[in-house]
């Protein structure tokens, strides 16, 4: 039998044997403890989310200031023609209705930069967490997940700044604009705001830019393009880079098709068309006079109502006749520089630094976009004659645009998924500087000379995308100082240098372009021309190029006028009664105590001559300083002044002797007003540049009309003319006579030709011309107010004269004009041949020459005081 089992131990008595949890037991434990510390952070994470909202909604801007946005509007300045001659502006802009574009075009624009613009809420959550994962990757490209209503925000409310914070306030504002405003008028202030590069605003204006037409005719394909801009507008715009301009188009294409905005067909067909630009305006004359007015406008109103605006602005200015008067000035200052030398070749560069800049920039002019009738880009390298800048730190590369350049991108409605770039080389970044110019005629650039063929005596000029012959025969002026005159090509280029040259014929490539050397003159001039009827600044020439020098020359800078200030003196002494145009003055050295200086002081002629007794109307012709200083001697310097003042001279006047020879300093626009106040038979009023001055309303702000009041006797200022005409049938400015019509000036020559100037006018016009150097130095013994500023003044006068009829002078009452004999001053009797001769009434001669060999010239003068003349 088997033995029964042995009886278990008893238990302790007072103990519980432990028991062993479950699985479930244990996941359930740390359930509770996840969902505890779950509902801790999500307390704590809305904690931080509301305490980071309530942050950063402080001192947040109002989206329903969008409501009313009116952006910066252009200025508009318009000539006396009617044309558009000047804008003023921060932002170049003109507002459309979103009502007004096409479906397609809107579309474009939803497809480039957000396609579900209309069924979101403003933020797209799944965008910005796939874009920041992929912003944490390491060398992935940054990208953000900006909507359309966010851009807007970012850049009407915000700032372009790239932050946490600025982006947490965008996200704030986001939902908050999507609530004030419908999606159209979102997508309004989207198009109406973002930047396309060229300094365009608005796709109205990169319309009117890139295609030459409204934003409501443009194409599928052309709407592709300009939507594909906004991207990054400095380096997409099909001006810049066609390349780049026609990838994004074609991305911006194949987006419309796959959400279904344009057919499949239409997309396909748009890709094969290349991008074609519409051709390139003309640039408007008259920056020197648009700056003129910008400042006056400035003055009165302020900075940002003139650049923000949108005044509407009427000048005096006359399109055609100031192109006329800055080719007069160009080619003026130009022939006055030649006569200066050459100053040879501005800089050079060796063969292998200037293949890998030609590499460079065959590369730009590859990618660059042409415009219709453009015959292709070629490169002005002036930026490769500075020397290298000094190492900065990296910034984002930006080339300059072929239509102009662009220094750098402006912030405002740039997308942020724009691609970062690379710093690049300072070899790399110069080139970039370098501005590309369509290939026309009158072109003046720097190029690059590659070879010199002294058998041909021509040499080559590599600009890149065309190269220039330049002939020795083009070039013989070309002679530099302390050199002797040059025999041939070789004396003048050599290969390496980097030289300045005008086009002078460009025909189709691969033929050579004809040019010369040329190079920017360091003189400086200036013409003003007004209509002596209405008193209006036709034209107004302040320098020889705006874009290189702002400075007014016309209006900002004062220069003594030299002996063109004499008329005022001799009329003056007209005025007093004591002299007639035929009173004996004595040409003949002395010594002079100035009793307004107390200095000793002895005028001289200009060249160096004294000729004797003459009549004043002599005088003048011949330009004798010793006379000027006689007359004013006679009637003080005081008088001599108040008659300027009365002219319309308000710039300050010595009172003392010198101003007989035009000491004082004075601007061109009083001097040619004073002389268009003595062509109007003493009749003065102020000269009108601005015209009219309306807000954006229409609510005109300023009018102005001439008022003209007589300041001087009109037979006064008619004997003045009179003289004058002396000066231009007889005198220094004897090439006016070749306009054949009835012309009176003076020309004037400071000390050292420091100054040059020709005044003068005709029935039609009145204008005056001066050229000097900024810094007074002296332009050589050589030039005069006849040979450097009279050219200016007729190379004008013989364009705006034509077509015009010959007007004689009108004779005012006071004036009597009688035929005398030139040879005694007397009455011509019937045995004497004469001339007719203006006096004022009463002061005429009265008595008749006797036949020849019976009178000597000590009594035919008129006595003043007891003396014959002075």
């Amino acid at each position: 039998m088997p033995l029964p089992p042995e009886p278990l131990p008893p238990a302790p008595t007072g103990e519980t044997p432990p028991r062993r949890r479950g699985v479930g037991a244990t996941l359930w434990r740390w359930t509770k403890r996840l969902l505890v510390l779950g509902v801790v952070g999500l307390v704590l994470l809305l904690g931080a989310g509301v305490a980071t909202y309530t942050y950063f909604s402080r001192d947040l801007p109002s989206v329903e200031s969008l409501r009313v946005y009116l952006p910066p509007q252009v200025t508009k300045v318009t000539c006396a023609d009617g044309t558009l001659c000047a804008e003023f502006a921060l932002e170049r802009r003109t507002l459309i209705r979103i009502e007004d574009l096409p479906v397609h075009v809107r579309n474009a624009f939803l497809a480039a930069e957000d396609a579900d613009f209309y069924k979101h809420e403003g933020l797209d959550p799944f965008g910005i967490l796939r874009a920041g994962v992929k912003n944490l990757i390491p060398g992935s490209r940054k990208s953000g997940a900006s909507t359309l209503t966010q851009q807007v925000v970012k850049n009407m409310l915000l700032t372009p700044e790239r932050s946490l914070g600025r982006k947490i306030r965008e996200w704030i504002l986001t939902p908050r604009l999507e609530q004030a405003l419908t999606k159209d008028q979102i997508l309004s202030l989207y198009i109406n705001g973002v930047y396309f590069g060229q300094r365009r605003y608005g796709l109205e204006e990169a319309a009117l830019f890139y295609f030459g037409k409204h934003a409501k005719d443009l194409s599928v394909g052309e709407a592709s393009v300009l939507a594909g801009t906004v991207q990054q507008p400095h380096r997409i715009n099909p001006v810049t880079n066609i390349t780049r301009a026609k990838q994004r188009q074609l991305y911006v294409l194949e987006q419309m098709a796959r959400q279904g905005f344009v057919a499949r067909a239409v997309v396909d067909a748009e890709k094969e068309k290349p991008i074609v630009l519409a051709p390139r305006k003309a640039p408007s004359a008259g920056a020197y006079y648009a700056e003129e007015i910008r400042r006056t406008l400035v003055e009165r109103y302020g900075e940002k109502k003139v650049m923000e605006g949108g005044l509407r602005v009427d000048i005096a200015q006359v399109p055609r006749l100031q192109a006329v008067a800055e080719k007069a000035v160009r080619e003026g200052l130009e022939a006055v520089d030649r006569r200066q030398g050459y100053r040879g070749a501005p800089g050079r560069l060796e063969a292998d630094a200037w293949a890998r800049y030609r590499a460079l920039i065959t590369q730009r002019i590859e990618e660059a976009g042409r415009r219709q009738k453009d015959q292709g880009y070629v490169a002005d390298l002036a930026p490769l004659v500075q020397a290298p800048a000094a190492p900065t730190p990296p910034t984002k590369a930006t080339a300059p645009e072929a239509d102009g350049a662009e220094e750098a991108p402006p912030p405002e409605l740039v997308a942020e998924a724009e691609e970062e770039e690379a710093p690049q080389s300072p070899e790399r970044e110069r080139a970039g500087r370098v501005l590309l110019k369509p290939m026309e005629e009158g072109l003046r650039l720097t190029g690059y000379v590659t070879e010199v063929d002294p058998k041909r005596d021509v040499a080559r000029v590599d600009l890149v995308g065309r190269t220039a012959e330049v002939s020795f025969a083009s070039v013989g002026w070309a002679r530099q100082k302390g050199k002797k005159a040059p025999k041939g090509i070789a004396d003048v280029l050599t290969p390496g240098e980097l030289v300045f040259v005008r086009v002078l014929k460009a025909p189709p490539a691969p033929a050579f372009v004809e040019a010369t050397l040329d190079q920017v003159p360091l003189v400086q001039g200036g013409l003003v021309v007004i209509n002596p009827a209405n008193r209006n600044v036709v034209a107004m020439v302040g320098g020889y190029d705006a874009e290189r020098s702002s400075f007014n020359r016309a209006t900002q800078a004062k220069r003594q006028p030299g002996s063109s200030f004499k008329p005022f003196i001799y009329a003056a002494a007209l005025a007093s009664g004591r002299f007639t145009p035929l009173s004996t003055v004595n040409d003949a050295p002395e010594t002079i105590r100035d009793p307004y200086t107390g200095k000793a002081w002895r005028p001289k002629n200009f060249d160096g001559q004294f000729e004797g007794p003459m009549s004043m109307r002599t005088a003048l012709t011949k330009s004798k300083n010793t006379v000027s200083v006689r007359l004013i001697e006679a009637i003080t310097p005081a008088t001599a002044i108040d008659f300027a003042r009365r002219a319309g001279i308000r710039s300050p006047l010595p009172e003392n002797l010198t101003l007989a020879l035009g000491t004082g300093e004075v601007t061109m626009l009083e001097a040619v007003n004073a002389y268009a106040t003595l062509q109007a038979n003493g009749r003065y009023a102020e000269p009108l540049a601005l015209l009219r001055v309306r807000d954006a309303q229409g609510t005109v702000l300023e009018e102005h009309q001439p008022a003209f009041e007589e300041t001087l006797p009109p037979a006064v200022a008619y004997l003045a003319t009179s003289l004058m005409r002396s000066v231009v049938e007889e005198g220094t400015a004897r090439a006016v006579r070749e306009l054949n019509r009835p012309a009176a000036g003076k020309t004037g020559t400071t000390n050292e030709s420091k100054d040059t100037w020709f005044s003068g006018y005709t029935m039609d016009w009145v204008a005056s011309a001066w050229v000097g150097f900024d810094d007074n130095s002296p332009l050589g013994s050589s030039e005069t107010g006849g040979r450097a500023a009279l050219p200016i003044w007729l190379s004008f006068m013989r364009v705006a004269e034509e077509g015009l009829p010959a007007r004689d002078f009108e004779v005012p009452p006071g004036v009597t004009q009688v035929r005398i004999d030139p040879a005694t001053g007397l009455l011509a009797g019937s045995a004497v041949p004469g001339r007719l001769e203006p006096f004022l009434e009463g002061t005429q001669p009265t008595a008749e020459a006797p036949p020849p060999g019976q009178v000597t010239p000590d009594n035919f003068f008129i006595e003043e005081g007891g003396k014959k003349g002075l």
